[in-house]
C-alpha cells in the first residue's frame, strides 16, 4: 500500500519540478548616486538624469550587449553614398497614449542644436548636415539635415558618411520631443513628473525628490509584451553596504568596491566584471613646466615600472597597455585593445635624466620646480603614489611631495584642473576607442590634462575613426606627446543577486548618454 502511494505521488512531484517559473511581472531596485537635475533628453548631462532619460525614452536605435545598433523606435535604410538615412517608425505611442511621429524626432534634434536651447549636447549632432551652422546661428533650424517625410518616416542627411550613425541615435539628444507638450510646459519641461512625456518601455509614476523615482511598465509601448519588469525603483543616495542590500533583495544591481569583492562572492552574489577604467597619472598641461612634452616624456621614462607594477593588486589591477581600456571597442564592434597594439613603457633612467635636463634648458629653467602629486587617501593609492615619487627621486633627483585627499575632493580638483600631478582613475565618456582618444582634443569633455595640441586636433578631425589603423595612430601620437601616463587598467565589478536574471550591465556606465543597466528583459525568481 505504501509503495502504491509513492508511485502515485511520484508523477505529481516530477510534474511540479518541471513547472517553469514565471520570471516576468516583478519589481526591481537600482541605485542612483544623485538627484536628477532634469529629465530632459536634449539638455541632460549629469549621470543621474541621463540614466533616467535612457530608461524612459526610446531613440531610433538601441544598443545591444556588444554595443551594436539595433532597431528601437524605427528601422532604417541608408543611401548608396552613405549620407542619407531613412528611418521608418514602428507603431509607437507616448505615455499619454498619443502617437509618436516622425515630427517628434525632428523637433527633438532641432531643439538639441538650436542656439536658444544652449545645450551642451549640441556637438553630439554635428555630424548632421548644417548642424554646426544652425547651432552657431548662421543658418535657420529649417536648414538642419533632418526632415519628416510624413508621420511615419524621416530622413537624416549627414555632412559626411558615418557607419556608426545609427548607434549614435540611441543617445539622449536624439530622443523625440513632442512640440505641443513641450510648449505647454512653459519652461518647466523635465523638472517634475507632470512635465515629462516619454515614449520608452517605462513611464515615470512618481518622483520623490532626493529619495526615489518609481517607473512603471508602459502598456502603450510598442513591444510591451516583451518587457518583463512591472516596475523599477531608483533609490537616490550613497550605498553604504551593497553586499547586504543585494543579499536582502533591497537592490538588484550595485557596484561592488574592491575591498568587498570576496565578501560578495561568499554571499553568493554574481559578479559582472568590467574593464573600462584607467588609473592615470594626470599631468596638468597648463602648468608652465608640464606643458612641455619633453618634460612629460622624461617623467614617464624615469618611472621604475617593474617596481610600480609590483604594488598592484592583481585581482583588480593590471599594468596598462595604453590609454584605451580593454572594454573599449573599435568601430567594427570588436575589442580595440589587442596584443598587437599594446604599448609597453620602458624605464630609461639615464636617458630620461638627460632628456629632462635638455628640456628644462630649452624653456629657460635651471632646475625642475617642486610639484605636488595628489592621490586618494586610501593606503593602496597612496602606496602607488609613493613609488612614483621615489622613481623620480632616484632617476631624476627630483623631490616631489604627495598630498592625500578624499576621493570626492580628488575628483573635483582633477575635473576643474586644480592640481599639478594627480593619480586618478576614470572611465572614458563612451565605449568606443574614439571616445577615449577624442577626450584629448582641445577643450573636450574628459580632457582632465588640459592637453592642447593643434597637430593632434587636426589628426583627430581628419582621421577615419571607423578604421582601426587610424585609431592606433592617434593613440601612438598621444603616447609620443604624453599628455598623461596610464598606470593600470582597473577591474570593476557589479553585483547582481542570484535570483535576478536578464540584467545587462554596460561598461563605461553606459557611456556619456546611456544607462549603466538595461533591465528590459530582467526577470526574478
Amino acid at each position: 500500500m505504501a509503495g502504491s502511494v509513492v508511485l502515485l505521488l511520484l508523477p505529481v512531484m516530477l510534474l511540479s519540478g518541471c513547472k517553469k517559473e514565471n520570471l516576468a511581472g516583478k519589481g526591481f531596485r537600482f541605485p542612483l548616486s544623485a538627484e536628477p537635475r532634469q529629465i530632459d533628453p536634449q539638455v541632460s548631462t549629469d549621470a543621474a538624469s541621463i540614466t533616467l532619460v535612457a530608461a524612459l525614452f526610446e531613440g531610433l536605435a538601441r544598443l545591444d550587449e556588444s554595443g551594436k545598433a539595433q532597431p528601437a523606435a524605427a528601422d532604417w535604410t541608408v543611401s548608396d553614398d552613405g549620407l542619407t538615412y531613412t528611418f521608418t517608425l514602428f507603431d509607437s505611442k507616448w505615455s499619454d497614449g498619443s502617437d509618436v511621429t516622425a515630427h517628434d524626432f525632428v523637433f527633438g534634434m532641432q531643439r538639441a542644436v538650436l542656439p536658444s536651447t544652449k545645450s551642451a549636447l549640441a556637438q553630439e549632432l554635428f555630424m548632421i548636415k548644417n548642424a554646426h551652422k544652425v547651432n552657431s546661428g548662421k543658418l535657420a533650424v529649417s536648414k538642419l539635415g533632418v526632415k519628416a517625410l510624413n508621420d511615419k518616416q524621416l530622413t537624416v542627411t549627414l555632412a559626411k558618411p558615418d557607419i556608426d550613425f545609427p548607434a549614435k541615435t540611441a543617445s539622449t539628444p536624439f530622443m523625440p520631443c513632442k512640440q505641443s507638450f513641450f510648449e505647454e510646459t512653459n519652461g518647466r519641461y523635465g523638472l517634475e513628473n507632470e512635465y515629462i512625456l516619454t515614449n520608452g518601455p517605462f513611464f515615470l509614476k512618481a518622483w520623490n525628490h532626493n529619495q526615489s523615482l518609481l517607473l512603471y511598465k508602459s502598456e502603450h509601448y510598442h513591444d510591451a509584451e516583451n518587457i518583463l519588469p512591472s516596475a523599477v525603483r531608483y533609490v537616490i543616495g550613497k550605498i553604504q553596504d551593497p553586499v547586504h542590500l543585494l543579499s536582502e533583495g533591497l537592490l538588484d544591481a550595485a557596484p561592488i568596491p574592491a575591498e568587498k569583492v570576496e565578501q560578495a562572492k561568499d554571499a553568493g552574489i554574481r559578479l559582472i566584471p568590467q574593464k573600462d577604467t584607467v588609473r592615470m597619472l594626470w599631468f596638468n598641461n597648463r602648468n608652465e613646466t608640464l606643458e612641455n612634452a619633453s618634460v612629460r616624456c622624461a617623467l614617464r621614462d624615469a618611472l621604475e615600472w617593474d617596481i610600480i607594477y609590483a604594488q598592484l593588486n592583481t585581482a583588480i589591477d593590471v599594468p596598462a597597455a595604453g590609454l584605451v581600456a580593454p572594454d573599449s571597442i573599435a568601430s567594427s564592434h570588436q575589442k580595440y585593445r589587442t596584443d598587437n597594439n599594446a604599448i609597453t613603457p620602458v624605464t630609461r633612467g639615464a636617458k630620461a635624466h638627460a632628456q629632462l635636463t635638455d628640456a628644462l634648458e630649452q624653456i629657460g629653467l635651471d632646475k625642475m620646480p617642486a610639484l605636488t602629486l595628489l592621490c586618494a587617501d586610501d593606503e593602496y593609492n597612496t602606496n602607488i603614489a609613493r613609488f612614483i615619487v621615489q622613481s623620480w627621486q632616484k632617476n631624476l633627483s627630483l623631490y616631489f611631495s604627495i598630498k592625500s585627499v578624499s576621493p570626492s575632493e580628488l575628483a573635483a580638483r582633477v575635473k576643474v584642473g586644480n592640481y599639478q600631478l594627480a593619480l586618478y582613475s576614470g572611465s572614458a565618456p563612451g565605449p568606443n576607442a574614439v571616445d577615449t582618444l577624442g577626450s584629448f582634443v582641445t577643450g573636450a569633455v574628459g580632457n582632465h590634462a588640459r592637453f592642447s595640441n593643434k597637430t593632434f586636433d587636426k589628426k583627430f578631425s581628419s582621421s577615419n575613426t571607423a578604421k582601426r589603423a587610424d585609431l592606433e595612430a592617434l593613440e601612438a601620437f598621444l603616447w609620443q606627446t604624453c599628455p598623461s601616463i596610464p598606470i593600470s587598467f582597473e577591474l570593476r565589478y557589479t553585483g547582481i543577486p542570484e535570483a535576478s536574471s536578464g540584467i545587462v550591465v554596460r561598461s563605461f556606465g553606459g557611456g556619456t548618454f546611456g544607462a549603466p543597466y538595461d533591465f528590459r528583459k530582467a526577470g526574478k525568481k
